[in-house]
């Protein structure tokens, strides 16, 4: 099986402390750890391509060559700012001053998931709180990983083709950032992922899951919200360790 996963980060302007997220350098790390991890598929390092604190063109030329290289799954996260755009009817995603749109992450390949740990703002300044959680621990790589890699990618084979989208909040709504955790719906995720008793957790019930621990923590203030569009059993989030 042909995968790949791209991982961008934006900080935003490192001059501007009101506007610099100190946890989307936590998110990059998090889930290149996570990936390579066995609960997250075990994910080879040549697998994962980071982008944090590039350019616009750098972070677009990215993107056109995962699309150009035909994967049959590809795993997305974008953490940084962000905001609902009324004109596109879709989320905005902000590279310093420029921005590309939600549509550019997506359909990269037949099956894949797409995370974005962003606010979404309506056109609107972009507001984020901090938290306070436990820690995860993303160096559990005891068993074979050519076991794991094997269980995820049958997993995946399982699936119809589809497209799994996760936001971190609703449309004109902040999301929570921790300089220590990282997002707080992408961090939600992977201790989700690290603690679930389930042998095989999909993408939505992952999501389910974190999308309640986000609601109890900001008194649902912050609504996650997911789109699966042709899925009836969603693709792997992660694997029991």
């Amino acid at each position: 099986m042909k995968r790949k996963a791209l991982i961008i980060g934006n900080s935003g302007d490192s001059q501007n402390p009101k506007e610099y997220l100190e946890g989307v350098k936590k998110d990059v790390k998090n889930y290149n750890s996570f990936l390579q991890s066995n609960i997250g598929g075990a994910w080879y390092e040549h697998e994962i391509v980071l982008s944090l604190d590039e350019s616009k063109a750098e972070v677009l030329q990215k993107i056109e060559n995962i699309k150009n290289e035909k994967n049959d799954f590809i795993f997305i996260l974008f953490s940084g700012h962000g905001s609902y755009s009324s004109w596109k009817e879709c989320r905005k995603l902000y590279i310093y001053e420029e921005y590309i749109y939600e549509k550019d992450l997506l359909y990269a390949a037949d099956k894949q998931i797409t995370i974005m740990d962003t606010c979404a703002g309506i056109e609107e300044d972009m507001l984020h709180v901090c938290f306070e959680s436990e820690s995860v621990n993303m160096d559990n790589i005891k068993k074979s990983r050519r076991d794991y890699r094997r269980i995820y990618e049958e997993e995946i084979t399982k699936c119809s083709n589809q497209q799994v989208i996760l936001y971190s909040s609703s449309i004109d709504e902040s999301s929570g950032d921790d300089s220590e955790l990282g997002g707080y719906f992408a961090y939600s995720l992977l201790t989700v992922a690290e603690y679930t008793g389930k042998e095989v957790l999909s993408s939505k019930e992952a999501y389910l899951i974190a999308k309640e621990k986000v609601q109890e923590k900001t008194n649902e203030e912050q609504n996650p919200q997911c789109r699966c569009i042709k899925a009836d059993n969603t693709l792997p989030f992660s694997i029991k360790e």
